[in-house]
């Protein structure tokens, strides 16, 4: 029993250190899907603005061939 003891203890002495790299990792992990995701609302915001652009000078050739059209 007492090598079982014996054993036992350098594994939980070992155990520590891993579990502290897996968490580690797995933070590391969550941080960069995190920051992917606020990228990619980065992105689409810049689409929507871009799309906003388009609408408005689109809209705003629309209005001058609407004048053109009433001459």
């Amino acid at each position: 029993m007492g090598s079982l003891t014996g054993l036992l203890i350098p594994l939980a002495a070992l155990s520590i250190p891993i579990t502290a790299i897996i968490l580690s990792h797995k933070r590391k992990t969550q941080t960069d899907k995190i920051r992917e995701m606020e990228l990619q609302k980065e992105i689409l915001k810049l689409e929507i603005e871009k799309q906003n652009s388009t609408i408005e000078l689109l809209e705003k050739e629309n209005k001058k061939l609407d004048k053109i059209m009433d001459l």
